[in-house]
């Protein structure tokens, strides 16, 4: 009897143990899932750069029907792609999903490396160190907004960005959403901080971002007035040159009518 009571009783506590490991089990494969199998989602035209350097890019576009054909222009596509990875080693850019839903136009591509975003679209586009994007003579803008914990804090010139750490930078000459695999640590004028790890530089997200400026410039202007430079950058580590270029960008800036008016071509998002 004694043996049986023991039987019953490991029976019991194994059939214990399966349930608990099937439920760290069933838990495991849902977070494997949604760290491995999350799709890259955006609203508007968007990129997600990642960090070995791929970039991840999604176009949306709403279209009139009666100007378009949804297979001629997946053709387009797919031959557009074809052509570019025939000229270059192995197929860098790969069409992950392409379709049309009322009118509405969603592509998604995947890129090996942002010099081949930049060559197949035929834009403005670097991602990499600062370092890198100086000695390739990026046009640094005079003004950056500081950024912490995805708030704007404020602002920093040319000069703290230039002597401080080589961080890493995405620079665009698009209107887009960016993404980017690190904590977002100073922008250009131009752009709107949507998140720690994102930025915008559309257009009407701009506006949006004016507008509540506008309406809490009074209070912030009664208790510190205003934003003022920091110069808190960390020094030494970011190799550059003399600062004649740095004064001859100011030169050239002082021309301008109404320096607030200047619209930046290039919008720049810096992260570690």
């Amino acid at each position: 009897r004694k043996a049986g009571q023991r039987r019953r009783f490991c029976c019991v506590w194994m059939g214990n143990i399966m349930k608990k490991w099937k439920g760290i089990l069933a838990v495991i494969l849902i977070t494997g899932c949604l760290g491995g199998c999350s799709q890259f989602q955006a609203e508007h035209n968007a990129v997600k750069v990642k960090r070995d350097g791929s970039v991840q890019a999604a176009v949306i576009d709403t279209l009139d029907k009666s100007y378009y054909s949804e297979d001629e222009l997946k053709q387009t596509i797919d031959d557009s792609v074809s052509a570019y990875n025939q000229s270059q080693e192995g197929d860098p850019i790969v069409v992950k999903k392409f379709n049309v839903t009322d009118g509405k136009a969603e592509l998604y591509m995947n890129y090996a490396a942002s010099r081949d975003y930049q060559d197949f679209n035929n834009v403005t586009f670097y991602a990499g160190d600062l370092q890198g994007a100086y000695n390739q003579k990026y046009e640094f803008p005079d003004e950056f907004q500081k950024v912490e914990n995805g708030k704007v804090t404020g602002s920093v010139t040319r000069s703290d960005i230039l002597s401080g750490l080589n961080y890493n930078v995405v620079i665009c000459s698009e209107e887009m959403d960016i993404e980017v695999p690190g904590k977002i640590l100073y922008v250009t004028t131009d752009a709107v901080v949507t998140g720690k790890k994102t930025a915008t530089s559309i257009s009407e997200e701009r506006e949006k971002a004016a507008e509540s400026e506008t309406e809490t410039a009074s209070e912030s202007e009664s208790t510190d007035g205003g934003a003022k430079s920091d110069g808190n950058a960390e020094k030494g580590q970011f190799e550059v040159e003399s600062e004649s270029k740095s004064a001859a960008g100011n030169e050239a800036s002082d021309t301008a009518d109404d320096a607030e008016e200047v619209k930046h071509t290039l919008t720049f998002v810096i992260y570690e």
